[in-house]
């Protein structure tokens, strides 16, 4: 049998009494570090404590566990645990081995822990159902358009935005934390690129570092003041809020170390068929204008090219109607035809000037 136990964010401590019953009745206990850190001391007291004596307890990386053949080999005649931090089926890597241990007719059970996810956002004084799509921030500069991108489609819906600062449990037993320094340069970086003005000096963030320790420290305030900070070992967490409710914003300044206020924050921002709407409506309906006006001035009154007009304002009237019905990508679409037909008399006209 496959057991997968999560030790919650409080380590061996403050495992529940159905996890230690498991680990008394296993009779191999891998560890794995890769998802989240499980502390040195926690695995001293796997190997040290009576309850587990006799136990065989080893660490794995992260590609023990993608192979998976072995594990799961061994589950087929023994007790196996596969112990990690918080709860295991957070990630994707671990409930990826589960199908593949149900499929190789292995019995399966999940001791679900408590999730490092929902008790940062708890701790913080946000409310859980606020939270939008979680997202991870790597090292790596390309990282940082998924984030950013992420952040502005939660912004739509109002929702926070969780960002996980990349941990790596390296093959020598080093440990690496990516910083929330790296992680908001990265968001300016891409900001400079993407421009869809979420991300300033100003912009509000929480930070949220190594919960569920005696060492947790959780930080909020704008970029420029969070940037000054040194936040020590990770994990690392920041948060990027939508708009406050007034509880959280009450909760933000009790439970946290606030150097700047978050009242005031209003960063619900435009989606992507607005802005694009702003930017291209007024640059076709000035098109159209000089055309139509160009060709009633001609001694030739050219009647297709009018009726063509016609046409491109029939679609830029569709679209401002399909943009009030919600229907964005309609909105769009009718945008895109009448550029379309902008731009095909703008070609017949400098065709016809050749030929003359």
């Amino acid at each position: 049998m496959l057991w997968f136990l999560g030790i919650g964010i409080y380590g061996i401590s403050g495992m529940s009494r159905k996890a230690s019953e498991v680990l008394e009745a296993c009779d191999i206990i891998y560890v794995e570090k890769f998802t989240s850190l499980v502390s040195d001391k926690d695995i001293k007291t796997l190997q040290s404590s009576p309850s587990y004596q006799n136990k065989k307890v080893v660490t794995v990386q992260r590609s023990f566990i993608e192979d998976g053949r072995q594990i799961i080999r061994e589950a087929a005649d023994s007790n196996i645990v596969l112990l990690s931090y918080g709860d295991p089926m957070v990630a994707t890597t671990l409930n990826e081995l589960r199908l593949r241990a149900l499929d190789n007719g292995i019995k399966v059970s999940v001791i679900y822990g408590i999730s490092g996810i929902t008790s940062l956002v708890n701790e913080c004084g946000l409310q859980t159902y606020r939270i939008g799509k979680i997202v991870t921030m790597m090292e790596d500069a390309q990282s940082g358009i998924s984030v950013y991108n992420t952040i502005y489609n939660n912004l739509q819906i109002n929702c926070h935005t969780l960002i996980l600062g990349e941990y790596r449990y390296n093959e020598d037993d080093t440990i690496f934390f990516l910083s929330p320094k790296e992680i908001m340069n990265n968001l300016d970086r891409t900001e400079k690129d993407l421009k869809f003005e979420i991300i300033n000096g100003d912009t509000f963030l929480i930070v949220a570092s190594r919960i569920g320790t005696e060492f947790q420290k959780i930080v909020s305030g704008k970029i420029k003041s969070l940037l000054k900070i040194d936040f020590g070992d990770g994990p690392h967490t920041l948060i990027y809020p939508s708009k406050l409710h007034f509880m959280e914003e009450k909760g933000v300044l009790k439970l946290t170390t606030s150097i700047d206020s978050p009242s005031g924050i209003t960063v619900l921002t435009d989606n992507i068929s607005t802005r694009m709407m702003n930017r291209y409506l007024p640059m076709i309906r000035e098109e159209i204008s000089k055309l139509r006006n160009l060709n009633t001035a001609s001694t030739e009154v050219n009647e297709t090219i009018l009726e063509i007009l016609d046409n491109a304002e029939y679609y830029v009237d569709d679209s401002l109607n399909f943009k009030a019905q919600g229907k964005n990508e309609l909105a769009i679409l009718s945008i895109g035809y009448a550029d379309g037909l902008v731009d095909c008399i703008n070609w017949l006209l400098r065709k016809k000037k050749k030929i003359v």
